[in-house]
């Protein structure tokens, strides 16, 4: 499809992925990003099946790719030790660490800490936000992608490495992207013909080519069709195809990507059993994925409780189990090792890793990273739309466009012009 196509077709109803979703679908951030929709009407192309050559060439105008409409709203994204949000205008802003540029403000900042949120300059058409480690992406309207921040892998996919950028450059030879994803040191973007491409480090597989030779550049994903819906963990990505399939590429150390055995893969496998996801998120050792019922399935680690079983366990479990008692999850994130949902009430509930206050619910986890195996509700959330979590901290904007985010908070990754870390969620500066 011509950039002017996409950008006609998506309006201004935009397109909502990654860290946040909209409570009136069941979809991303995640984290990185995500894009995962119930009612998807994703048509292929007549050529779906002819995947590009490495490194991936400019897009193709290819005026079958029919990428879905979704409600656009607020979206927040999250990294390790920063954050951002993309307003409904297509405007960003970050805040948080900003010793690599992730802010995207132009920097550096006094200390490498921006305390509350600051304008990223020159995006004003954003659809998409994906945040990795230390950097982010975003989707344009005219269907390109521009990253900013630690650029040492490629990660940034303008054809350059070892360095880092604090405004937004932009990604060479991708032209109709809809969704992104951002990982440990790598990205990935998912465009309108239904394909995936990757670049940045690769060291465990992670840009799904087969090999474990990096990339400054996109390469595509081989065998992938269909998709609409793509997350990117540490160093490992996923994707949902229109059938609710899912299939993950990358470190597969710890089983998270599901295909039954604890191994690595450069190239996707399919993740046992699971044929109804409408949303996948990758965190740093485990992935979990909302289905179209509202159940969710995690894989992966559980040491500290990741998968949300009721009962953590030092041995991975390398195929889906469903997270206990929760079934009518609309969104879903992960961080390092907790994970977010949304329920259909506003509601907000999280698991996992909870001894930097990541979960939410006002109690301290000292002992044992904070284990916690089954889910507990945040505090005084009834509003959410979607969800982010990133290293040891979590957010979630709310239906009155206010962002409220707890856990740790050294670099200031809250928001609230303040380094103390919140046990309870707390607002955003600036937000509505």
């Amino acid at each position: 499809m011509p950039p002017a196509a996409l950008a006609r077709r998506l309006g201004a109803a935009g397109v909502c992925v990654g860290l946040v979703l909209s409570s009136l679908f069941s979809s991303l951030v995640a984290c990185n990003a995500i894009l995962g929709v119930e009612d998807v009407r994703l048509r292929r192309s007549r050529d779906a099946g002819e995947e590009e050559e490495e490194p991936a060439p400019p897009d193709p105008e290819d005026e079958d790719a029919e990428p879905p409409g979704r409600p656009n709203v607020l979206q927040a994204a999250l990294g390790e030790q920063h954050s951002c949000a993309r307003k409904p205008d297509g405007t960003v802003r970050c805040w948080g660490d900003d010793l690599q540029g992730q802010t995207g403000s132009g920097g550096p900042a006094d200390g490498g800490l921006v305390l509350t949120p600051r304008d990223v300059g020159g995006v004003t058409d954003a659809i998409d936000i994906a945040s990795g480690r230390n950097h982010t992406c975003v989707a344009h309207q005219s269907g390109k992608v521009s990253c900013w921040g630690y650029n040492l892998d490629g990660q940034l996919g303008n054809g350059e490495s070892a360095n880092r950028k604090s405004v937004p450059v932009e990604v060479v030879g991708i032209t109709n992207a809809f969704a992104v994803a951002a990982g440990g040191n790598f990205s990935c973007a998912l465009r309108g013909s239904g394909s995936v491409a990757c670049w940045g480090g690769n060291g465990s597989g992670q840009l799904g080519k087969g090999d474990q030779a990096p990339s400054t550049t996109p390469v595509a994903v081989p065998g992938l069709g269909g998709v609409v819906a793509i997350a990117a963990g540490q160093a490992h990505a996923c994707a949902v195809a229109s059938s609710g399939s899912v299939s993950c590429w990358g470190d597969g150390a710890n089983g998270q990507l599901g295909s039954g055995q604890a191994v690595s893969s450069s190239s996707p496998v399919a993740v046992d059993n699971l044929t109804d996801a409408v949303m996948v998120a990758a965190a740093e050792r485990s992935t979990c994925a909302v289905t179209r019922g509202g159940s969710v399935l995690c894989w992966g680690a559980n040491e500290l409780g990741q998968l949300g079983t009721g009962a953590a366990n030092a041995s991975p479990n390398p195929a889906p189990i469903v997270v206990a008692n929760l079934s009518d999850a609309t969104s879903i994130w992960t961080g390092r090792n907790h994970a977010c949902a949304v329920r259909k009430t506003g509601a907000v509930v999280c698991w996992g890793a909870g001894a930097r206050g990541q979960l939410g619910d006002g109690q301290s986890r000292p002992d044992a990273g904070g284990t916690q195996a089954s889910f507990v509700t945040v505090s005084g959330i009834q509003t959410a739309i979607g969800v982010g979590a990133g290293g040891d901290h979590s957010c979630a904007p709310t239906k009155n466009d206010a962002i409220v985010c707890w856990g740790a908070n050294e670099r200031g990754q809250l928001g609230n012009a303040t380094t103390t870390s919140e046990l309870s969620p707390v607002s955003v500066q600036g937000y509505p």
